[in-house]
């Protein structure tokens, strides 16, 4: 039975690449592609999970037993171990599936604006008050309309869209 150093470094590839599969096509290409004649297996994440992990487990354990084409105490390690965590990452991707509907909800995409360019810009302001500063205290109800009215600036700017 392998139990040396390198198997134990193959056990840590393997978890991670199982792992990071798993997230990766989760996030990434569940939400844009999938075989819908599948259903919720035809998602990417559970199908590389499923049909990968299981190929990978069962050629990690044939490793163990001294049978098939893995020998070494690394390989065996990266295999058995990708394999489980896949098989649990596509497991998780069947029971829980990402939706299209809520992917596109989650990541609202830019709008193009077009450019402007400002054409004649005046400005007027009121005669010059003390330097003291001012503070505004407004009630939240009838008279917060009143309290919050703009100091005197007049502003005026002519926007031409291209």
């Amino acid at each position: 039975m392998p139990a040396g150093k390198n198997f134990y470094i193959g056990c840590g590839a393997g978890l991670a690449a199982g792992g990071l599969q798993g997230y990766g096509l989760r996030e990434f290409v569940d939400t844009k592609y999938r075989i819908d004649a599948l259903g919720d297996f035809g998602q990417p994440s559970v199908l590389a999970g499923l049909i990968g992990g299981g190929i990978a487990l069962g050629l990690g354990l044939a490793g163990f037993r001294g049978k098939g084409p893995l020998r070494s105490d690394f390989s065996t390690g990266i295999a058995t171990t990708y394999g489980i965590t896949a098989l649990a990452t596509g497991i998780y991707s069947l029971l829980s599936p990402v939706k299209k509907e809520q992917a596109a909800a989650a990541r609202p995409k830019a709008v193009a604006k077009p450019p402007v360019r400002v054409v004649r810009s005046e400005t007027k302001t009121a005669p010059k008050a003390p330097s003291a500063p001012q503070v505004r205290i407004s009630r939240v109800g009838a008279g917060a309309a009143e309290a919050a009215k703009p100091a005197r600036v007049e502003r005026r700017e002519e926007a031409q869209f291209m």
